[in-house]
């Protein structure tokens, strides 16, 4: 097993992965797969509500709908965008649909958009994001099949329109509600896309992988992201589609599995104001999330919204200031403050300028943060798919277990054990915030320092009382 360039293991080495990926219905058949579930998905959550008296929390775990969307599809897409890079992007069913719709708009020579640079940058997709938190806390999206329905149709129509109107996988680029989160979580996968030998590319007359001539094949495109696959050095925009592998006349495309933040890609000292907010924010979302499995730290950290709702009188939208003080105040609090110990030992930068220079080495830690607590979810909401598959509805289900007839399923794993698992991930994003600052700014990296250790102990402590 030989690497390449020290990228990592070259997986088309093995013949049964190379004959995935270079297969002319790789990745569609996958993706065609992947709509009809979420589809499927789809109508079984349209129109259902927990049934009267019963606990919402409890009935999305009994519907499959709310069970596979938000127990477990989410926390494996977060492990998988650490983990892998954007490798869900790869099997995603809206870039098909996204996909299907350009070709459809450019056969009726319907006038398609580029993406300007404000969408490429990520702010819509910023917002966007800020949107569904808010519905998660404030209306429980998250725990209404209903809800959950409106929000994948709603998706679906999304990618449709987009890639009617737009051209050059606009949807993924400029639209998708994760980008951002895939794109930063996944900056240091251990699955990338990398170009063999430099010489061999160079040499290259064809440069398939990049004219814009076959961008509109079905098979071997060029890129369909706009990236330049020989020089490919970072996973955050890359869709790992395969499409540059089987359009590479020399074969000098590879798909590589490496060390996790392998040390070849290209790091930035300062990241733009739509990553860096993002972070921001999802840094809040995580903590209160965190906080969720542990009463007393849910407790502290909900104090001051709900005493502000009651005090006001605004208990009714309770959930909603929830939401505002999960993914605005308290985050622009917290960053507040390692802006400023930042900027006691980088005062080139203000204390808010220092955001952008502690955002990627601290998404390090928010995403090992968010690991841990998808897999106390995770562990906790499988037990519940038995009965689901058997019962899509969930009303069965729950009005069994509300009535004690059925049992509430056990967790797959203590949460005392998901506690331990928790805090050594957390631990080793510490590492790898701390190593990322150093190989993009040697001369700054050690500045970063207290932030790190700040945020990873705020983690640490709060997992620690999982019980």
């Amino acid at each position: 097993m030989s690497s390449s360039n020290n990228q990592g293991f070259n997986l088309l080495r093995i013949r049964a992965i190379r004959a995935i990926i270079v297969w002319s219905w790789f990745p569609y058949i996958i993706q065609i797969l992947m709509l009809l579930v979420f589809t499927a998905l789809a109508v079984n959550g349209w129109g259902r509500f927990a049934p009267e008296g019963v606990n919402d929390k409890l009935y999305a775990k009994t519907n499959i709908t709310n069970l596979l969307i938000w127990g477990l599809w989410w926390p494996s897409m977060v492990w998988t965008a650490v983990l892998f890079g954007r490798a869900w992007c790869m099997i995603c069913p809206l870039e098909l649909i996204a996909n299907g719709t350009e070709r459809l708009g450019r056969k009726l020579r319907i006038r398609q958009f580029i993406l300007n640079k404000w969408l490429r940058s990520g702010w819509l997709i910023l917002v966007i994001y800020a949107m569904i938190q808010l519905f998660v806390a404030g209306a429980h999206l998250h725990r209404v099949p209903s809800y959950t329905s409106i929000f994948l149709w709603s998706l679906l129509g999304m990618a449709g329109l987009v890639g009617f109107f737009f051209k050059d996988r606009a949807f993924c680029r400029g639209f998708c509600p994760v980008g951002l989160l895939l794109s930063s979580y996944g900056r240091g996968g251990m699955l990338a896309v990398r170009a063999g030998a430099n010489q061999v590319c160079s040499d290259c007359t064809g440069k398939d992988c990049i004219m814009a001539c076959n961008r509109t094949k079905l098979y071997g495109r060029s890129c369909p992201s706009l990236l330049n696959p020989p020089k490919l050095n970072s996973n955050r925009d890359c869709l790992v589609c395969g499409q540059c592998i089987k359009s590479c006349n020399p074969d000098n495309m590879q798909l590589v599995l490496r060390h996790p933040f392998h040390p070849s890609d290209m790091r930035e000292s300062f990241t733009s104001w739509p990553i860096t907010l993002f972070i921001l924010m999802v840094s809040g979302f995580v903590t209160g999330e965190l906080c969720s499995e542990w009463k007393a730290a849910q407790h502290i950290f909900l104090w001051l919204p709900e005493h502000f709702a009651v005090s006001t009188g605004l208990s009714s939208i309770g959930g909603w200031i929830e939401g505002v003080w999960m993914i605005g105040i308290y985050p622009i609090m917290l960053w507040l403050l390692l802006g400023a110990i930042s900027f006691c030992k980088n005062r080139d930068t203000s204390v808010i300028g220092n955001w952008r220079f502690l955002a990627l080495p601290l998404v390090v830690i928010v995403s090992a943060g968010h690991m841990a607590k998808g897999l106390a979810k995770f562990v906790s909401w499988t037990g519940f798919l038995p009965g689901a598959i058997k019962d899509p509805s969930g009303v069965n289900t729950i009005l069994g277990i509300s009535s004690k007839v059925i049992p509430i399923p056990a967790s797959l794993l203590s949460l005392s054990v998901v506690s331990f698992v928790g805090m050594a991930l957390v631990i080793a994003g510490m590492y790898f915030a701390y190593r990322e600052a150093k190989l993009a700014n040697p001369e700054k990296y050690h500045k970063i320092r207290a932030p790190v250790l700040l945020l990873g102990i705020l983690f640490i402590v709060i997992i620690s009382g999982w019980r």
